[in-house]
């Protein structure tokens, strides 16, 4: 693995390509996960995943090859592996997950599973090759099940139209159950009817039918992009890249974009539900600032993924806060340049800024993981916080909150004010 990949994965995601995969996967209701690797590779995806779905134990197997598997294959292992999980469950269907270093072996994994006379189906993916993260993991996982989408395409039904497949969303995401939720809600409350919603809660079933919407939208283009040019390459798909709904303002964006390409019949709903929530924001926001004045920064921190990070930047800036400065860290590579943002880091190539960003830090907001803020504990910087991404280690929520959407408007407008409130208090504090 190339150094800045690792620092990319390790440092930044906090997972490779196995658990990206495991992570889509494990979303298809009735999966079962085997890893063919060691048992490091087997927790570490097991327990990222099991962080949001308390079952994954139950659905993850691992094969622990030999030492010598590497150069005679992993062929033995693999097939003791399937007789367990033959004798000890009954899953609709296996994926085979390839850790990175037995990825370079080329086992005949088809042909294995054959020999094993399962009752189900079988698919294997191989996870990185010695080097890829979350993302690519993902993507390689729902690249493999879109082939099985070409071998079952069915011609085009009459589906309720207009109807979208919602491509790149994961439970496994901070709030990731709750923003699909939110994003459904909020086209379905337009007039969408959602057909797929692959690796973010989709049966089989449905995912096969991925061909019979009339458009994609894609929402992580570092999940999904391929996967849309795909489809539309083999079935003639249209598709959008609309990016993550943030803000009120950037949700009614989003929504007309989406509205242009495919009109739906009530986005007025929308609209309606829109001004509500902006006029009770307003509101509020207006009763706080009389106490402890304007919602200020001198510093703004955004680190995340790109879709993210972005709609993050423009909500923040645009609808509820001020700043002087707002520096975004992006955790993968992306053609994004949100306005918003005064300067821009990519992880894994600039490296040296974002090292600048902490050590030159003289107080603001941080948006990002307990990453960033542990480093700033570490250098005695102070900060104020909210966070967006995983890892989130200091703080624990409980409730149905999305940080997308209306209901992620109030949530993120919420607790950015809260770290606003909690900065001042520890300056009234520090002052007696």
């Amino acid at each position: 693995m190339r150094d800045n990949d690792f620092k990319t994965s390790c440092h930044h995601m906090s997972t490779c390509a196995l658990t990206g995969a495991s992570a889509f996967f494990d979303a298809i209701p009735r999966s079962f996960m085997l890893i063919n690797g060691p048992l490091w590779c087997y927790f570490y995806a097991m327990k990222y995943v099991e962080d949001y779905d308390a079952s994954a134990l139950r659905r993850f197997h691992c094969t622990q090859p030999e030492g010598n598997a590497l150069v005679y294959g992993t062929e033995k292992d693999l097939l003791a592996g399937l007789e367990f999980v033959k004798a000890n469950f009954t899953p609709e269907r296996i994926f085979i997950l390839n850790n990175c270093s037995v990825s370079l072996v080329g086992d005949d994994i088809a042909g294995i599973a054959d020999r094993a006379e399962l009752p189900c189906p079988v698919y294997a993916a191989d996870c990185g090759g010695i080097a890829g993260d979350f993302a690519e993991g993902y993507e390689i996982a729902l690249l493999r099940v879109i082939k099985e989408v070409k071998k079952n395409a069915k011609a085009k039904s009459n589906l309720a139209s207009p109807s979208v497949n919602l491509l790149g969303l994961s439970p496994t995401y901070f709030r990731g159950e709750e923003d699909i939720k939110e994003i459904r809600r909020i086209l379905e409350t337009a007039g969408y009817h959602i057909n797929a919603i692959p690796g973010g809660g989709s049966a089989w079933d449905e995912i096969m039918e991925l061909p019979q919407a009339d458009l994609n939208l894609v929402l992580r283009d570092e999940l999904a992009l391929k996967a849309a040019k795909e489809l539309q390459a083999e079935f003639g798909m249209p598709f959008l890249s609309v990016g993550m709904p943030y803000g009120i303002a950037g949700t009614l964006r989003w929504l007309d974009i989406i509205n242009t390409a495919l009109p739906a019949k009530n986005t007025e709903a929308i609209r309606q539900e829109a001004e509500t929530v902006n006029a009770r924001l307003q509101f509020r926001s207006s009763n706080m600032q009389s106490l402890w004045g304007p919602l200020w920064f001198d510093n703004i921190l955004i680190a995340a993924p790109p879709s993210e990070a972005a709609g993050i930047a423009e909500a923040v800036r645009g609808e509820w806060a001020d700043t002087g400065n707002l520096v975004i860290h992006f955790t993968q590579e992306t053609p994004l340049r949100p306005k918003a943002a005064t300067k821009i880091c990519i992880a894994g190539k600039d490296d040296a800024a974002m090292k600048e960003t902490f050590e030159n830090w003289t107080g603001g907001l941080v948006i990002g993981s307990s990453l960033e803020t542990s480093r700033l504990v570490r250098l005695k910087k102070p900060f104020v916080n909210c966070n967006i991404v995983l890892p989130s280690y200091h703080e624990i929520i409980a409730t149905d909150l999305p940080l997308c959407g209306m209901r992620g408007a109030a949530y993120l407008f919420e607790r950015i004010w809260n770290a606003k409130l909690n900065g001042c208090m520890g300056e009234v504090k520090s002052g007696c």
